[in-house]
C-alpha cells in the first residue's frame, strides 16, 4: 500500500518473537504494520469511523436504564452489532476487507433483527427460543429469514440500504464465490511458468479507500437504525445530536476526497454502491 509509511510499533515485542513461529510471525508483523499505514493515509477516514464509534457510545449509554421490558432485548441486539462495527473497523484498516465485510454483514443483520423485534414485540419470544428445536427454528426462519427485502429490510423503514449492503458484503466477505476468492489470487507469469499468489491483505491503494468508505456508510446505516428506535429518547441529547452532524458531515467530506484522491470513477462505481438486487 504505502511502503514508505512506518509503522510506529515495533516489528515484534519479545514476548511475540519467542512464541510466534516465523510463518506467523511474518503475517501478524504485516497485518500490524498495514493497521497502522492505513490509519496514517486515510487519517480523515480513522476519525470518522472513531466519531462514529463515540456516537454509539454515547446512545447505548443514554439507553442505559431502559423503562420497558419489550425494549430491552432490541437494545441488547443492538449492542452486539455494535460490537460487530468495532471489529469490523479494526479488520478493515488491517486491511483484511473480505473478514471486515463478513463480521459487518452479522451486524447489519443484526441491526435488521432488532429493529423488527422493536416494531413486533411478539417476535422476542421467537427470537430468543430459536435454538430450542425443529418448530421453534422453523418459527425464526419464517419471522426472520424468509423475503428477507420486505420482511427484515423494509425500506419503508429506512433499511433498504442496509439490505443492499448485506447483498454486496455477502458476496466479499463469509462465502466462498468467485468475488471473495478471486480478488485474493495474482496470475505470476515468469516465462513459460504460471503460478498463483494468494494475497492476504487488500494493499491497493485505490481499492482499499473505496472498500472502507464502503464500510463507513454502511455502519452508519446501521447506526441511523438503531437511532430510529430510540429517537423519542435519544434526541433529547443534544450533544449526541451534534455528533451525529459532525460525522454526516465528515463523511461527505471524505467522499468528495477519497474519489477526488483516488480517481474512485475508474472503478466504474458510484459514490453510493450500486442498490440493485442480486
Amino acid at each position: 500500500m504505502t511502503e514508505n509509511v512506518q509503522s510506529p510499533a515495533p516489528e515484534l515485542f519479545p514476548f511475540e518473537q519467542e512464541t510466534f513461529h516465523a510463518k506467523y510471525q511474518r503475517y501478524f508483523k504485516m497485518k500490524r504494520g498495514n493497521f497502522f499505514r492505513s490509519i496514517t493515509v486515510f487519517r480523515g477516514l480513522w476519525e470518522c469511523f472513531q466519531n462514529l464509534n463515540d456516537v454509539w457510545h454515547t446512545e447505548i449509554e443514554d439507553l442505559e436504564h431502559l423503562r420497558e421490558s419489550a425494549q430491552m432485548l432490541p437494545s441488547a441486539i443492538f449492542r452486539y452489532a455494535h460490537s460487530r462495527f468495532v471489529v469490523a473497523m479494526e479488520l478493515g484498516f488491517s486491511c483484511c476487507i473480505g473478514d471486515a465485510y463478513s463480521v459487518l454483514r452479522g451486524g447489519i443483520e443484526a441491526v435488521a433483527q432488532a429493529h423488527k423485534i422493536h416494531r413486533e414485540p411478539n417476535l422476542a419470544s421467537v427470537w430468543s427460543e430459536k435454538e430450542r428445536g425443529e418448530e421453534e427454528q422453523r418459527r425464526f426462519k419464517q419471522a426472520f429469514e424468509y423475503n428477507k427485502a420486505t420482511s427484515l429490510f423494509p425500506s419503508q423503514y429506512g433499511l433498504g440500504e442496509l439490505f443492499t449492503y448485506w447483498k454486496q458484503f455477502s458476496n466479499l466477505g463469509p462465502h466462498s464465490g468467485v468475488s471473495s476468492v478471486g480478488k485474493s489470487f495474482e496470475q505470476i507469469t515468469t516465462g513459460q511458468t504460471i503460478s498463483w499468489a494468494m494475497h492476504y491483505f487488500e494493499t491497493n491503494p485505490q481499492r482499499l479507500a473505496l472498500y472502507l468508505f464502503a464500510l463507513l456508510q454502511a455502519s452508519l446505516y446501521m447506526q441511523k437504525a438503531f437511532y430510529s428506535c430510540f429517537e423519542s429518547r435519544l434526541k433529547l441529547d443534544t450533544t449526541l445530536e451534534r455528533m451525529r452532524n459532525t460525522v454526516e458531515q465528515q463523511k461527505e467530506q471524505q467522499r468528495q476526497h477519497l474519489w477526488a484522491t483516488y480517481k474512485l470513477h475508474e472503478l466504474n462505481i458510484q459514490p453510493e454502491l450500486s442498490d440493485s438486487d442480486e
